[in-house]
């Protein structure tokens, strides 16, 4: 069943779109039909968004409805969390990665923003080859005492160049 396009399905839940609004925290409210509550929700924010009803237009973005039994939940997303996890993935370190070939083989496969190999031994000729890989690929060499990092940001006088 899809939702209507009509004005009307913003005013029936304004009140509850108005809490959502004010309220920087979940909601909770008891419903005998917490399942069409849900949806009615739902279209309010849907129709609100689609035809651009201030002050309502961004709350489907910034909030998701779930029936849970005899009451609907309103809880806020949280993107915040979201970029956290993914930096969080994105730094990868790798053990028993010890040569050239190995680490671009494990970048490829990988395509982590950030990797560290505490493993690598290098000769120059091994940084070299690595830093030439790098630049072609958009990573910045850092060859420390233990172990090489690659990386997508700018390590600034870190960065490992012949």
């Amino acid at each position: 069943m899809g939702y209507s396009g009509n004005k009307a399905a913003v005013e029936r839940v304004k009140p509850l779109l108005d809490q959502m609004l004010r309220s920087e925290h979940d909601l909770i409210w008891p419903s005998e039909n917490a399942h069409m509550l849900c949806y009615h929700i739902r279209e309010g924010m849907t129709v609100a968004q689609s035809l651009k009803i201030d002050p309502y237009t961004e709350l489907k973005k910034e909030w998701v409805i779930r029936n849970k039994g005899s009451r609907v939940v309103a809880e806020r997303k949280n993107p915040i969390a979201l970029e956290a996890l993914q930096a969080a993935m994105s730094k990868m370190e790798l053990e028993d990665v010890r040569n050239v070939m190995e680490i671009v083989g494990a970048a490829i496969l990988h395509k982590a923003h950030q990797m560290y190999f505490p493993d690598a031994v290098f000769t120059p000729e091994d940084s070299l080859s690595l830093y030439n890989w790098c630049q072609r690929n958009g990573y910045h060499l850092v060859v420390a005492e233990v172990g090489v990092t690659i990386t997508k940001d700018d390590p600034g006088e870190a960065a490992w160049t012949p």
